[in-house]
């Protein structure tokens, strides 16, 4: 790996693309540099003020020709609280390890899949797939720039994606989907004195509470690849003061699903039971609303792209990552095979003082080269 490459991934990290706000266009504007440079194509779609997707794409000779999509994101989370040992903005270099917010989670990835497929462009390899590199804004909060793409793009004729997500350099067939669930009691007010004038609409909550860990067992499944599945409740909000009975209280649940395309029918199950436990005349009114929805993808073991990814990475085993990625949007059928791969360590996503090997990120630039070329030549 040539200096200049760990240097492009230094520049992007010493831009604060945390979301919100995003301003994923300071980073857009560092790959246009770098393409400019080049004399690299490149296209910028501009999502709103300070926020775009970018692109390269490189179309084949051979007609009809099917497409390999390169994708990763842009934007980070914030720093947090908690000190860092390092500035999370700097770039720096110890015990060959690069520090700073978004090295593992997933500016390292995002610019080995561009600097695998600009060295392609430069060796002048042809291909008899189209290619697409997609850097995609606001990923870790609502996927605009992954919602954007697919509703503007064709995505019939993608044969693949690659998602450079943090995986420590391990093939991942797939990613467990999250559906979170409000659901909102509204009961009636009463002077804490004479609780039985008004609806409790806290203590109405513990029914709910005790309906998502009846489905814990209920609703429990299993993969090789993604694991189990799980259902939590993590967020309570009610109550006016302590003398009042109170008419309102909300609650937030967490499903995680390893099955592809199975949310519709647990959210119509979820509000099916709901109805039940309210049905009586003196109980709360209950009303619940999807907060996120992104897709389980799982992949095929036997797909062609992870086969490949497999032989290049001499790696027997496969495995699945349980935090979701844009390929919720990009492929929520799991119609597209969709390899997950990337030289960050997931559990250092999101962390203070999160880092990426130096030398992982040179042996994932070689990991993309040599898939591109097995997998679209």
């Amino acid at each position: 790996m040539t200096q200049s490459n760990l240097e492009f991934l230094q520049s992007l990290i010493n831009v604060d693309s945390t979301n919100p706000p995003a301003n994923e266009n300071n980073v857009v504007q560092i790959f246009k540099q770098r393409c400019a440079s080049r004399n690299i194509p490149f296209d910028i779609t501009h999502l709103s003020d300070k926020r775009s997707n970018f692109s390269v794409t490189l179309k084949s000779e051979h007609p009809n020709a099917s497409k390999l999509l390169l994708s990763g994101h842009t934007d980070t989370v914030k720093i947090g609280a908690q000190k860092w040992d390092y500035d999370p903005f700097k770039g720096d270099i110890a015990h060959g390890k690069l520090y700073g917010r978004g090295t593992t989670d997933m500016k390292s990835g995002l610019a080995a899949l561009y600097l695998a497929l600009e060295s392609l462009i430069e060796e002048n390899y042809e291909f008899k797939k189209d290619i697409e590199f997609l850097a995609t804004a606001g990923e870790e909060v609502d996927s605009i720039g992954a919602e954007h793409y697919v509703k503007n793009a064709n995505m019939d004729n993608v044969s693949a994606i690659i998602i450079a997500e943090p995986t420590t350099e391990k093939v991942a067939i797939g990613h467990k989907g999250a559906l979170w669930i409000e659901v909102t009691l509204t009961g009636k007010t009463a002077h804490g004195a004479m609780p039985e004038q008004g609806i409790n609409a806290v203590e109405g909550i513990n029914k709910v509470i005790q309906l998502v860990n009846d489905l814990k067992d209920e609703w429990s499944e299993e993969t090789a690849a993604l694991g189990k599945s799980s259902i939590s409740a993590n967020m309570v909000n009610g109550g006016i003061q302590t003398n009042v009975i109170p008419d309102k209280c909300t609650l937030n649940v967490d499903i995680r699903t390893v099955t592809p395309n199975i949310h519709d029918k647990l959210y119509k199950q979820f509000n099916q039971r709901l109805t039940q436990i309210f049905a009586d005349s003196n109980s709360p009114k209950v009303n619940s609303k999807i907060l996120l929805d992104r897709a389980t993808v799982l992949t095929d073991v036997d797909a062609e792209i992870i086969q490949k990814a497999l032989d290049i990475s001499e790696e027997n085993d496969i495995t699945g990552m349980a935090y979701y990625t844009d390929g919720s949007v990009l492929n929520p059928n799991s119609d597209i095979p969709t390899l997950i791969y990337g030289p960050g360590i997931e559990t250092l996503a999101h962390q203070p003082n999160e880092y990426v090997e130096i030398a992982a990120f040179e042996r994932s630039i070689d990991f993309f080269k040599a898939l591109i070329k097995k997998y679209a030549t």
